[in-house]
């Protein structure tokens, strides 16, 4: 038999450096703030109570990138919502008739009465809709626009 194993080393620890009742040791080094090794022993597991009844968490990598997630999820959705929110643009009220004033055109009138589509399209609408065999038109001259 060794004489090693007769006798525990006597060591001693510093008071700040001993774990506290219900904490428990780690038998690894764990990294301090600084990136500096902590001391075999003496580091609390994440989210402990200090002395002073503060609780302590520490994020990995992997808790920094789902709070990064959760953060670019919100905001996401938070932006999402802000378009959805936003009333749609004013259109210009249907027209049913529309008299050709002096110096109209087919395509004045085709702009005119939908801005938002191809004036080319509603050209031929209105030719067609008015029977129109040519698209000149006359001044006082009522168009059906339907």
């Amino acid at each position: 038999m060794s004489v090693a194993t007769e006798f525990h080393p006597d060591v001693w620890v510093p008071a700040r450096a001993r774990p506290e009742r219900d904490a428990t040791v780690l038998p690894f080094r764990t990294r301090q703030a600084g990136g500096d090794p902590a001391p075999l022993g003496g580091a609390a597991p994440a989210g402990s109570r200090s002395r002073t009844g503060e609780v302590s968490f520490r994020l990995t990598r992997r808790g920094y990138a789902v709070v990064g997630l959760l953060a670019a999820t919100l905001v996401a959705g938070l932006l999402w919502l802000a378009h959805a929110s936003v009333p749609a643009s004013p259109r210009a009220p249907d027209v049913g008739a529309v008299t050709v004033r002096d110096g109209d055109t087919l395509w004045s009138i085709a702009s005119r009465i939908a801005p938002q589509r191809d004036p080319r399209l509603v050209v031929a609408e209105l030719e067609d809709v008015n029977h129109l065999s040519s698209p000149t038109v006359a001044p006082g001259q009522i168009l059906r626009t339907r």
